[in-house]
């Protein structure tokens, strides 16, 4: 049999390089289970990041996206529940008319009316509304509730049928005066004339909420509870007569503004449509990107623990080893 020594300095030198070898893997594998991420990235790629900042660059484009999906969500749903608390109101005020109409009495009209500058106000308060810090319906300029009071409203339009007592010259009155740019655009609208900039919540995908105050189809609304309330205004001194045809045309009036307000609100709702479709898209793109950059970076923790806990084992041996070595002399061999 052929048995092979070393020398007392070439023992020394391995057990000591050894020793260096094993103390650096387990800072390298402390390191790696402190932070959860693998400590050689360079080896791991190659030395080729580019693949690697590819994945971080598309996953800071996405969470911009979804921060802004996020985001015109919240703007669209405040729309939508404001324009839903209007054609509740349109609604539910026609019904009543129409319900009334066969039989209406001057009483049942001026009760209308009392009613019609409750929702009139209303309906002012809910396109002057905010969502995050934000007025929805004020253009670009979101600092600023979009309408003045309804006090505003019906001191101008007073002025505007003063003298008239027949319904339909009333109405019409009132028509030009929310339809003349010097009318309501002037007296009431003091929001943006310039729409939102659209926002990008997805590759090639825009989003584009530009509803304002100042939109024709939510003028209508305003307008059409405008009408109904003149009915009680005691400057006015209408007849019953008078006051019953003005409740009965409010009602055609607010059926109008019934059915404006449900396509304004259809159109918001292919919007929120669009916006749920690409958040889930971001979502799914998020989840593959980010496991694959998981895979690259992130360390596996069972692994890296195995691989610690026997290099803590070799270190313990090899310490072993060397104080043995070390206490080895011409007395203990004999």
């Amino acid at each position: 049999m052929i048995y092979k020594s070393y020398g007392d300095l070439t023992s020394h030198s391995y057990l000591r390089n050894r020793n260096a070898e094993l103390k650096v893997d387990i800072a390298t594998l402390s390191e790696e289970l402190a932070t959860g991420k693998k400590s050689d990235l360079v080896s791991e790629l190659g030395g080729d990041f580019s693949y690697l900042a590819d994945i971080e660059n598309n996953l800071n484009r996405l969470d911009s996206q979804m921060v802004a999906t996020g985001e015109t969500e919240l703007f669209a749903l405040g729309m939508q529940s404001n324009l839903s608390r209007i054609q509740d109101s349109t609604q539910n005020m026609r019904d009543n008319i129409y319900s009334a109409t066969p039989s209406m009495t001057s009483t049942d009209a001026q009760r209308f009316s009392t009613e019609a500058a409750r929702q009139l106000d209303t309906a002012i308060s809910s396109l002057n509304g905010w969502v995050g810090g934000r007025s929805l319906f004020a253009g670009t300029a979101t600092g600023t509730s979009p309408l003045n009071s309804t006090d505003t409203l019906m001191t101008e339009l007073l002025g505007e049928v003063a003298g008239l007592t027949d319904a339909d010259d009333i109405i019409q009155a009132v028509k030009d005066w929310f339809s003349d740019p010097a009318g309501f655009d002037t007296a009431m609208y003091v929001g943006s004339t310039t729409d939102l900039t659209p926002v990008e919540v997805g590759d090639g995908e825009e989003v584009s909420l530009s509803l304002r105050a100042d939109n024709p189809d939510l003028k209508h609304s305003l307008q059409s509870f405008a009408i109904i309330a003149l009915i009680n205004e005691p400057s006015l001194g209408l007849s019953h007569g008078t006051q019953i045809d003005l409740a009965r045309a409010g009602g055609g009036e607010l059926a109008d503004s019934t059915d404006r307000m449900i396509d304004v609100q259809a159109d918001i709702g292919f919007i929120e449509a669009q916006l749920e479709r690409v958040n889930t898209r971001n979502v799914a793109s998020k989840t593959s990107l980010s496991l694959a950059y998981n895979e690259i970076v992130l360390a596996d923790t069972y692994e890296t623990t195995t691989r610690f806990e026997a290099s803590e084992v070799q270190l313990e041996i090899l310490y072993t080893v060397t104080s043995r070595s070390a206490n080895l002399n011409l007395v203990n061999y004999m």
